[in-house]
């Protein structure tokens, strides 16, 4: 069992769906309730519609929290590469799941036809995404520990 599994399953017990759970490995130990909250809209596929699926929407909104501009009083500048590190995770996402981006179509593909989400198999996918998050900011040279990320 992938180790990063072990930390992922007690959040999934707590009811916190993919994008919360991108969003609190990425917290680490500080705090954002808003934040939290603002991914649970993401959840299941853009509100439960079953739509684009949370791990690439949230992981979408953690990069572009460590690239893109801030807002009143921070300011931060946008990263001139921000567009091109979330477009490296989403083209990375297509290619990872090769039936389609949308909650039920990674359903299918992680957990058979018909298949109910199950975090020990799904559970490799949001393994797979939160690595390969970090790994973007890494090659970007962008700290996820640091402010403004």
């Amino acid at each position: 069992m992938n180790p990063l599994l072990m930390e992922l399953l007690p959040l999934a017990g707590q009811g916190y769906c993919c994008s919360q759970i991108l969003g609190l490995l990425f917290l680490g130990e500080r705090e954002n309730s808003l934040f939290i909250r603002s991914l649970s809209g993401l959840c299941h596929g853009l509100g439960q519609s079953g739509e684009l699926c949370g791990l690439l929407t949230g992981g979408c909104c953690i990069l572009g929290a460590c690239s893109g501009k801030g807002g009143p009083p921070d300011g931060v500048p946008a990263r001139s590469d921000a567009d091109l590190l979330i477009n490296a995770y989403v083209e990375w996402f297509r290619a990872r799941n090769a039936r389609g981006i949308s909650c039920p179509a990674i359903m299918e593909e992680t957990c058979g036809p018909g298949g109910a989400p199950d975090m020990a198999r799904c559970g490799d996918l949001l393994s797979d995404c939160w690595e390969k998050i970090l790994e973007l900011l890494e090659e970007a040279g962008i700290d996820p520990t640091e402010e403004p990320c």
